[in-house]
């Protein structure tokens, strides 16, 4: 796979090449597409139709796609499209997402042909990228609950790990586990997650090296509990977890005092670049 590399951050993508499209202007109006793009998580949709590969990307306006490689075609792209890389796609469909949730707000999603092209950038840069969403806003039920949303907070009230009898699913039910996150303005958000990514969770928090732990949480939607009050919770596949994760907000977070969690002064954007 050839390579091309780019200085600084962000590069600018048009001066590389005037057929680079920004994600922002993608619409299935146009069969020719070409953009550059980072890959910031990739995962299987298993279903009883097929087996698809998806994708979330972020060209260097920070804009968020969806992408889709159906499941004959994976095999094409797997090896090549890996977290966190650079990379310059050409060749591909945009077409609407039809589903009532989305993983970014973005409505067109990319959609792989037998003749796309991915090609490497090695950038120098290894910044990462969050679209943070403040609790309060979640908790006053401002936010659209049909896209997801990136949170950050230390990890409090972690609950036991329990299995939930369930006829729905094959293995006769599934994992469950209850956690609260606290912010730097003492707001709490109750978090939830199920199946593997409570386990991995579980598991990671019992060997925690640590007592006060910062998570961030990644492409993860919000859901009313029986109390009616807003929440986090996992979608299968898409959503992430890091666990102080070596960043600066993590630094920042870390201020707090354990005992009685006074806030340290920290200015708080909804953008925040690592």
């Amino acid at each position: 796979m050839e390579s091309f590399r780019c200085h600084g951050w962000p590069f600018d993508v048009m001066t590389y090449n005037r057929n680079m499209f920004t994600i922002s202007s993608l619409n299935p109006l146009i069969h020719e597409w070409s953009t550059c793009v980072k890959i910031l998580h990739v995962w299987h949709e298993l279903d009883d139709v097929s087996n698809a590969l998806n994708l979330i990307l972020m060209d260097n306006q920070f804009t968020q796609i969806q992408a889709v490689v159906r499941d004959e075609l994976i095999d094409n792209y797997l090896s090549r499209l890996i977290i966190d890389e650079w990379v310059s796609i050409k060749n591909f469909d945009v077409s609407r997402v039809n589903s009532i949730l989305r993983p970014v707000p973005h409505r067109f999603k990319i959609v792989f042909r037998s003749d796309t092209l991915v090609q490497s950038i090695n950038m120098c840069s290894s910044r990462t990228y969050f679209n943070l969403t403040e609790f309060v806003s979640i908790l006053s039920g401002i936010v659209n609950p049909n896209i997801c949303v990136d949170v950050v907070g230390k990890i409090v009230n972690v609950r036991e790990l329990v299995f939930v009898p369930s006829v729905e699913h094959s293995q006769g039910g599934y994992f469950e586990l209850y956690f609260g996150l606290r912010d730097t303005e003492c707001i709490h958000l109750e978090c939830r997650l199920t199946g593997d990514l409570a386990v991995e969770f579980y598991d990671l928090w019992k060997h925690r090296s640590r007592n006060t732990v910062i998570c961030i949480i990644k492409f993860v939607k919000l859901e009313l509990s029986q109390e009616h009050r807003w929440r986090c919770t996992n979608v299968t596949g898409s959503t992430r977890i890091m666990l102080n994760p070596d960043l600066s907000i993590t630094d920042e977070m870390l201020c707090w005092n354990p005992e009685n969690d006074q806030v340290p002064i920290i200015t708080r954007k909804e953008n925040v670049m690592e």
